[in-house]
C-alpha cells in the first residue's frame, strides 16, 4: 500500500530546515486555491438562486404538500387547497343535560396558509453562502418537509363554548308560599345547573389547535349544581306556623263572646321576607278592629252626663249624679290577639281573648256639676211667638227643637251645632210637614220639618245675648216680621246641601241650655230658650239694625182653578225687600272687647199673593 510517506525522500540528517518564503508561498496558494472554490461555490448559489428567485426552493414540502419551485400564490393557493379540510368539523361539549356543539366555522378554525407559505419561501434560504451551498443540493436530493399550521379565533372558540352551555343552565328557583283564598299555597324549590366552562374553554382550544386534530373533537364540561336561595325546608315551615294562626278566635266580655272565623284570620296573616331569605309570618295588627264592629257595638255603653237641679224660681239648685260609659278599646283587642295568634304560630293551643274596655267619662261629671250649680245663673233668654198652623205642623217643628235641646250642657270649648243637638228630622220622632221657601214661592207643607227656623232664630238670639262665640249663621230669603230684623237663623238640610246654625262655649265652665215652650191661646205659641251659666263678667252691646236699599212690596191677586169659585186664600205675604246690618260687641270684665262681629243680611222683595177661585 502506497502512502504519503513512500512518496517523500527519507528524511536525512542534514536535510536543510524550509525557507520562510517557501511556506508563504504556500500559504498563498492554499488561501488562493480557498477563495476560487468559494468563489465558484457562490456563483453556483447564486445561479441557483437566481433561478428560484420568488419561488419555493426545490424539496419543500409542508406536510404532503410540494411547494418545489411555487410562487408565492401558488404555494398558497396549494396549501389552501391541501388543507381545506381544516374548517371542516366542529367541537362537541358532552354534559349530563345532552351535547352541544360549534362548528371549526364559527370560531374560524382554518390552516394558516400565510404563516405556512411565509415558512416555505424562506426554507433554505438561511445560513452563510458556503451552508446554503451545501444544503440547498441536499434539500433538493433529499427534500425538506415542514409542519403543517392551523389559525383560529380563540375569543370566538370560549365564547362559543359559552353560548352553546348556557342553553343548558337552569336559574335556581325559590320556593315560594303565598295566602290565596284557598289557603296557605307553596311551591317547590328547584336547584340550578351551571357548567365548569374555563375547562371545557381550555381542552377545546388545546384539542383544536393540533393540526391533525380529528374533524369531531369531544371535550366534557362537568355541571354544578346551584343550590336555590331559599329552600323547602323554609318554606314548609313558615306553612306549619301560618296554618297553626289560622283558626277561629273567640272573643268574651263578661258572659259573652263572640267569634271570628278561621276565613277572617287568615286575611291577617302576612309574610314577610327577610334579608337572609328565611321568612317570618306576622298578623297585620291593624286590620283586626274591623272584625271587632260586633263586639264594639255589644259593649258599648254610653256616658250619662250630670244634670243640674232646677228649683222654682227657675235657678239650678244640685245636681243629678252622671254615670261612666265604657267602649270598646279596639286597639288593645287587636293587640291581645295579634299576641296569642303569634302564641299560636309557635305552637300553644288557641284560646279565648278578652276584649279590652276602657271607660268614657261622661261630658258633665258629677262633680263638676255640683260646683258649678250654686254658681250658675240665667245668661241671656229669648222668646218668639209663632202662629200655629200646617206651615209648622202646628207647632210640633218648633217645639220639639226646644225639647230635644232642653238640658244640653256644653263644656268649655264645645261647639253647638242645630241638626246635631236636635237629631234626625223624621216622622218617626214626631216632626211633619211644614212650609219652606223654595225659589220664588213659599210651600206651605213643602219639607219635613219646615217652620223650624223660628226655633233655630230664637236659639241664635240667645246665645248671641249671652256673649258667646257665633258660627254659622244665614238669613232667610225674604224678612219674616217675627223675627229681631237681621238677625234670624234659618237652618235647612235640602239633597246634599245643610244650612246649619253653630256657637261655641267659649267661657271658663259649663253652660246649659233651656228650652221651653207654650201653647197660647188664638192659634199662637211661643218658644223660649235660656242660656245658664257662671258669668265672667262680659258685657254685650247689640246695634240698632241699618236698613238701607228697600224695595216696597204690594199684594197682588191672581185667578186660580185650584179653588171654589169665589174663595179668596193668601198664600204669600208682603216683605220689602232690604239689606240690614247689626252689629254685637262683647267686652270681657276689664272693658276689652273678646268678640266683635256684623252681620250683613239681605232680604229679597217678596209680593204677597192672593188667590181667587174662579
Amino acid at each position: 500500500m502506497t502512502t504519503a510517506s513512500d512518496l517523500l525522500p527519507p528524511p536525512t540528517e542534514t536535510a536543510v530546515a524550509r525557507r520562510p518564503s517557501d511556506l508563504r508561498r504556500f500559504l498563498g496558494a492554499f488561501v488562493l486555491s480557498a477563495f476560487t472554490t468559494l468563489g465558484l461555490a457562490g456563483a453556483a448559489m447564486l445561479a441557483y438562486d437566481a433561478s428560484h428567485e420568488g419561488r419555493v426552493l426545490a424539496g419543500v414540502r409542508i406536510g404532503s404538500v410540494d411547494l418545489s419551485g411555487l410562487d408565492r400564490q401558488q404555494a398558497a393557493t396549494a396549501l389552501a387547497a391541501g388543507y381545506s379540510a381544516y374548517g371542516d368539523g366542529r367541537v362537541v361539549i358532552r354534559t349530563v343535560a345532552g351535547d352541544v356543539s360549534i362548528a371549526y366555522s364559527e370560531f374560524s378554525r382554518r390552516p394558516d396558509v400565510e404563516a405556512m407559505t411565509e415558512t416555505a419561501m424562506g426554507a433554505g434560504r438561511a445560513g452563510s453562502p458556503m451552508e446554503r451551498a451545501l444544503a440547498e443540493p441536499r434539500m433538493a436530493l433529499r427534500g425538506l418537509e415542514l409542519g403543517p399550521r392551523v389559525t383560529l379565533d380563540e375569543t370566538a372558540l370560549a365564547s362559543g363554548v359559552v353560548r352553546a352551555l348556557a342553553r343548558l343552565e337552569l336559574e335556581p328557583i325559590d320556593a315560594t308560599i303565598a295566602v290565596e283564598t284557598s289557603g296557605i299555597v307553596t311551591t317547590p324549590a328547584r336547584p340550578g345547573r351551571r357548567f365548569d366552562t374555563s375547562t371545557a374553554q381550555a381542552a377545546a382550544l388545546a384539542a383544536v389547535h393540533e393540526p391533525d386534530a380529528p374533524s369531531e373533537v369531544v371535550v366534557d364540561a362537568v355541571a354544578i349544581a346551584v343550590p336555590p336561595t331559599r329552600g323547602d325546608a323554609v318554606v314548609l315551615a313558615a306553612k306549619a306556623a301560618a296554618e297553626r294562626i289560622i283558626a277561629d278566635v273567640v272573643v268574651t266580655h263578661g258572659s259573652k263572646t263572640w267569634t271570628i272565623p278561621a276565613a277572617t284570620v287568615q286575611g291577617w296573616v302576612r309574610l314577610e321576607s327577610r334579608a337572609d331569605r328565611s321568612i317570618r309570618v306576622v298578623v297585620d295588627e291593624a286590620a283586626i278592629p274591623v272584625a271587632l264592629e260586633a263586639v264594639a257595638k255589644s259593649v258599648v255603653r254610653k256616658p250619662v252626663s250630670a244634670r243640674y237641679m232646677v228649683g222654682k224660681n227657675g235657678a239650678t239648685v244640685g245636681a243629678i249624679a252622671g254615670k261612666d260609659g265604657q267602649r270598646l278599646d279596639a286597639a288593645g283587642t287587636a293587640a291581645a290577639i295579634a299576641k296569642v295568634l303569634a302564641e299560636r304560630a309557635q305552637g300553644a293551643p288557641p284560646v279565648p281573648v278578652a276584649a279590652a274596655v276602657v271607660a268614657v267619662a261622661p261630658k258633665l261629671t258629677t262633680e263638676e256639676a255640683l260646683k258649678v250649680a250654686p254658681l250658675m245663673v240665667r245668661l241671656s233668654s229669648w222668646k218668639t211667638v209663632f202662629p200655629i198652623s200646617e206651615r209648622n205642623a202646628w207647632g210640633a217643628n218648633i217645639w220639639l227643637p226646644a225639647k230635644f235641646i232642653n238640658g244640653t250642657v256644653l263644656r268649655p270649648g264645645e261647639r253647638f251645632e242645630w241638626f246635631r243637638a236636635v237629631g234626625p228630622i223624621t216622622r218617626a220622632r214626631g216632626f211633619g210637614l211644614g212650609g219652606v221657601i223654595n225659589g220664588a214661592v213659599t210651600e206651605p207643607t213643602g219639607a219635613i220639618g219646615g217652620g223650624m227656623c223660628s226655633s233655630s232664630t230664637t236659639l241664635f238670639n240667645a246665645a248671641l245675648r249671652a256673649g258667646l262665640q257665633m258660627g254659622a249663621r244665614t238669613n232667610h230669603s225674604y224678612y219674616i216680621n217675627r223675627y229681631p230684623r237681621g238677625l234670624d237663623a234659618t237652618v235647612t238640610i235640602k239633597g246634599g246641601s245643610t244650612t246649619t246654625m253653630t256657637f261655641t262655649n267659649d267661657m271658663d265652665h259649663p253652660i246649659l241650655i233651656r228650652g221651653f215652650k207654650v201653647v197660647g191661646s188664638g192659634g199662637r205659641g211661643w218658644v223660649r230658650y235660656e242660656i245658664w251659666g257662671v258669668p265672667d263678667g262680659r258685657k254685650v252691646s247689640i246695634g240698632k239694625p241699618v236698613v238701607a236699599n228697600v224695595l216696597k212690596a204690594t199684594t197682588i191677586t191672581k185667578d186660580v182653578s185650584t179653588l171654589p169659585t169665589g174663595v179668596r186664600k193668601q198664600t204669600e205675604y208682603p216683605s220689602d225687600g232690604m239689606d240690614v246690618s247689626v252689629t254685637r260687641i262683647v267686652r270681657d270684665r276689664n272693658g276689652h272687647v273678646i268678640h266683635n262681629e256684623t252681620y250683613h243680611s239681605h232680604y229679597k222683595k217678596w209680593n204677597g199673593l192672593i188667590q181667587i177661585g174662579i
